[in-house]
């Protein structure tokens, strides 16, 4: 499926939050296997990660080969990751809480994570376009960090 909500929640364990439609069988996955993984596209897959969104599991028999992506295998749990992407954690739920009406918030512990050497060192590197990552920001828009910038620490007094 494709995910417009994740957020960071722990560094110590390494920890995320993703909510989740509980109409999409993805969810499903989820809640009978305990782990899902995430795979972080750059812009090269834009196209891609509209199209699964836009298109449910429920509808078709393979919907990587329906949105044109492949499949890959992680290094620590069973849910495929998306080849072709800059990052990829692995995650295992460790609480999950009803949000509204459809949602579920997944609370996951990252039990690994791949990453890009050009996208990524300790902060996701924006010197090259094509390892950016891109970000969805509604609807069928979506963009891609153009430059870091800092808010250093107040001095101590």
């Amino acid at each position: 499926m494709a995910l417009s909500w994740m957020t960071p929640i722990s560094m110590n364990p390494p920890m995320v939050a993703v909510a989740v439609h509980r109409a999409c069988l993805s969810h499903d996955f989820i809640e009978r296997t305990g782990e899902f993984s995430l795979s972080i596209p750059g812009r090269a897959l834009m196209e891609q990660v509209r199209d699964a969104g836009l298109i449910s599991g429920h509808d078709v028999d393979d919907k990587f080969e329906e949105v044109g992506l492949e499949a890959t295998s992680g290094e620590a749990l069973s849910p495929p990751l998306v080849e072709g992407c800059l990052g990829y954690l692995e995650c295992s739920v460790v609480e999950a809480y009803e949000a509204g009406e459809e949602h579920t918030l997944f609370l996951a512990e990252v039990v690994a994570a791949q990453v890009e050497e050009e996208a990524f060192d300790e902060l996701w590197l924006l010197g090259d376009e094509e390892v950016k990552p891109l970000h969805h920001l509604g609807g069928h828009t979506y963009s891609q960090l153009s430059e870091a910038i800092s808010a250093e620490p107040r001095p101590k007094e």
